[in-house]
């Protein structure tokens, strides 16, 4: 006898279908989320290698000692003789400046002159007068006719007028001397204050010449710091100036050891030590700086110009064989008031775990793992934070 196909069973039918479909579906979306949650980050491993703790200064390289020199007597470059780069002894020929005499002070002096003379002239006439008046004098006084007293007036008076007569002369003598330096600008017993030949004051490099010929020079003097004719200085004694952060002053000493990094000589590396650090920040677009500065040493003898860019690394403290994790990779969480670290290490599962760190010195990208610390070179640690290399990398790696 045949059974009836009621509409119940196909009911049932119907209902055991969507139960089976929906129950493959969820082992499928349980077995593809499981496979997911091992391969949704991407991991790093840490790394064994030193590490140095150091500070670093911007700056640029500088001579240690920069000579000016600048005449003494003013008047027009007639001759420059070194260009800029030169070589050049102490005592060597650098320029000549020629004298423009100035007409009222030459006017002046010529007048001074002839002053004098007339001076040294009335003097000659007042000794010749009194030569004769004390000669009559003295012959009355040997006769008996004057007294003493006044035949020692009379000798007085001789000698006053030959005293004006020396300093009539004298005057002349001055006034000629005024005359020679308003026409020349020296005089020959001035030869070795004033002249017109500027010469080096020390051996060394020409940096700069920041005059030409026909340009005017002043002397200097008390009231002027006068022309720069040239600059020199020994490119063998060169110093580092640069500046620091004021977070980083207070952990630098003097007599710290540096590495002066100069990128316009492609990044080579000269030793240098700290000789200076600022006993005074100066404020630099409301950041505070701290001037520095340091020996730089040559032992290679390269060629090294002035005012070249160049990085001061201060190493602090240097670790050997440390165990580095990147800091990027470091999470933390706040425990009684304190930020404790962690990372998130893969287990054998594909299941990531918490792992707490201690941690040591950081160079800003890496950061030292200490002891302790459940941490290995083999651990893969979680990238909690991606970038988008970081995510490329990942779609790279599902893709495979």
């Amino acid at each position: 006898m045949k059974k009836k196909f009621t509409w119940k069973k196909a009911v049932y039918i119907v209902l055991g279908l969507l139960f089976a479909v929906a129950l493959f579906s969820g082992i499928r979306y349980m077995v593809s989320s499981n496979s997911k949650q091992s391969e949704a980050f991407l991991t790093r491993r840490p790394t064994i290698q030193n590490m140095d703790d150091k500070v670093m200064a911007t700056g640029k390289i500088i001579p240690k000692e920069e000579i000016e020199i600048k005449p003494n007597i003013a008047g027009i470059i007639d001759k420059i003789l070194v260009d800029e780069g030169d070589r050049v002894e102490a005592g060597q020929l650098i320029a000549t400046v020629r004298i423009v005499p100035n007409l009222a002070e030459v006017n002046n002096a010529q007048q001074n002159v002839q002053n004098a003379q007339l001076q040294i002239s009335n003097a000659k006439m007042n000794v010749e007068n009194m030569r004769n008046q004390y000669a009559m004098q003295e012959k009355l006084y040997k006769q008996g006719v004057i007294s003493k007293q006044e035949y020692l007036n009379s000798q007085q008076q001789l000698y006053t007028q030959q005293q004006a007569l020396k300093n009539a002369n004298q005057q002349l003598v001055t006034a000629r001397k005024t005359l020679q330096i308003a026409k020349t600008g020296a005089t020959p017993e001035l030869q070795g204050l004033a002249t017109t030949q500027i010469r080096s004051k020390a051996s060394g490099t020409v940096l700069e010449v920041p005059v030409k010929v026909g340009s005017q020079v002043i002397e200097a003097n008390s009231f002027n710091a006068g022309t720069t004719i040239c600059s020199i200085a020994n490119l063998n004694s060169l110093i580092f100036q640069g500046e620091i952060d004021e977070a980083q002053a207070g952990k630098l000493k003097q007599g710290m050891e540096m590495n002066i990094v100069i990128g316009a000589l492609q990044n080579k590396t000269f030793p240098g030590k700290l000789t200076m650090i600022a006993p005074k920040g100066k404020d630099n677009n409301g950041t505070i700086k701290f001037p520095v500065e340091g020996d730089v040493y040559n032992p290679d003898n390269e060629y090294i110009r002035a005012g070249f860019s160049a990085n001061g690394e201060i190493v602090l403290s240097s670790k050997k064989n440390a165990l580095l994790l990147d800091e990027s990779l470091v999470q933390y969480e706040k425990k009684n008031g304190k930020d404790i670290p962690f990372v998130e290490a893969k287990q054998k599962d594909g299941t990531f775990k918490k792992v707490y760190v201690k941690l040591g010195a950081s160079d800003g990208i890496n950061v030292q793992v200490l002891p302790g610390s459940q941490i290995t070179k083999d651990s893969e640690i979680k990238v909690w934070n991606p970038s988008d290399k970081d995510k490329e990398e990942l779609k790279e790696k599902t893709k495979k």
